[in-house]
């Protein structure tokens, strides 16, 4: 079955209105965590990704520069709302217009959408600090590494972070399936 791609936002969107609606804890660190797993789930059972994006090795487990930039301003608490875009193209100061607001969505059949759906549900029930813990134990975790020029330079310390492949987050993924796919009882 063919799988279209979805943006970073669409799924984080989709992922952050779930949390809202099942009142589940979802930080912006559990949300990178939650689409680490959901890309690794659609690259072991499909072979192709879910989302276009890029996923990095972080000492908190994984990263996404995008939700990161989009999303820290929460800090460790709950992310309230998904993110709201605004277009001003039919907009201007001396004619008027309006200034119209859209979120992205994820664009799915009803069928795969359901899917998407029950495995989000699952992983979001995870405890954050586990879903790190399996991230952190695996075999393909990267630490990251110090920027020795910035110790040189005294800037203090920066750390370059290492990409996960795909076959990297398919690996994580497949070797945990069974605990991040089983929904925890209340």
């Amino acid at each position: 079955m063919e799988i279209k791609t979805q943006t970073t936002m669409a799924v984080a969107n989709f992922t952050i209105e779930l949390a809202i609606k099942q009142k589940q804890d979802l930080s912006y660190l559990k949300l990178c965590e939650v689409l680490f797993f959901l890309q690794g789930y659609y690259l072991d059972k499909y072979q192709q990704p879910l989302i276009d994006c890029v996923f990095k090795s972080n000492v908190h487990g994984v990263i996404n520069e995008e939700i990161i930039s989009e999303f820290k301003f929460y800090g460790p608490g709950n992310i309230e709302s998904p993110k709201i875009n605004l277009d001003f193209s039919s907009f201007s100061l001396l004619h008027g217009g309006e200034i119209k607001s859209y979120q992205e969505e994820v664009d799915l059949p009803k069928i795969q959408l359901e899917e998407l759906q029950k495995v989000t549900q699952t992983l979001i029930s995870k405890p954050s600090w586990q879903l790190v813990k399996v991230i952190i134990n695996h075999r393909t975790h990267k630490a990251p590494v110090i920027n020795e020029l910035s110790e040189i330079l005294e800037h203090g310390r920066t750390y370059e972070y290492a990409e996960y492949t795909n076959s990297e987050i398919e690996q994580c993924f497949a070797d945990n399936k069974k605990w991040l796919l089983t929904l925890d009882p209340k």
